[in-house]
């Protein structure tokens, strides 16, 4: 990595933290530039405004979310293991900032409300998520009927119940993520035709 490369990932690291911790529009260039303790200069040699950041803020939570999803993916022999692996390595990878919620939701959506030319951005790494979901499903869960509908599904649990966490800042809420994934996945197999969610 060259000097410039390693600033630009610096301003691009501390921007999407910024963001996740105190939000899109409340966080200013120039606050980035006193945590990253690089010269003006260097954010307008990478970048031409803040939605030029925004756009690599997106691309790096992406990154970073589906290597966490694809590396307990790769680990897991069933769909109830990945399920089980999921809360705990979500609190060490992401949770030790105690920002808490998924980075990728919490600064996707507002990102995406606030520069709305992003919006497709924020969209394509949702349906890459999914994607992630639909590679496990098929590998650890067996036959299932209605694939691509039960990943969509479980994307859906995913990041309803991270936003949930973000807002009550209750570890429960990772138990129930765990729970409800698991429930989705029975009831698309026929293994419990009803589903009743904790």
């Amino acid at each position: 990595m060259t000097k410039g490369e390693q600033s630009k990932r610096k301003i691009v690291e501390t921007a999407g933290e910024l963001f996740w911790k105190n939000g899109y529009t409340k966080t200013g260039i120039n606050e980035i530039l006193k945590a990253t303790g690089l010269p003006k200069g260097s954010f307008y040699y990478h970048f031409e405004k803040k939605a030029d950041l925004a756009e690599a803020v997106l691309q790096y939570y992406s990154q970073v979310v589906l290597d966490l999803l694809q590396k307990i993916a790769e680990e897991s022999d069933s769909w109830d293991q990945f399920c089980d692996a999921f809360p705990q390595a979500f609190q060490e990878k992401l949770g030790d900032r105690r920002y808490y919620g998924c980075p990728l939701a919490v600064v996707g959506m507002e990102i995406a409300f606030q520069e709305p030319e992003l919006a497709k951005l924020y969209g394509k790494a949702l349906e890459q998520v999914k994607d992630v979901l639909v590679q496990t499903l098929r590998a650890t869960a067996g036959e299932l009927e209605h694939l691509e509908e039960t990943a969509e599904l479980c994307c859906a649990i995913y990041e309803g119940n991270l936003v949930l966490y973000r807002v009550s800042k209750d570890p429960n809420i990772l138990l129930r993520l765990n729970a409800q994934l698991k429930q989705a996945v029975r009831h698309s197999s026929g293994k419990q035709k009803s589903a009743h969610f904790p």
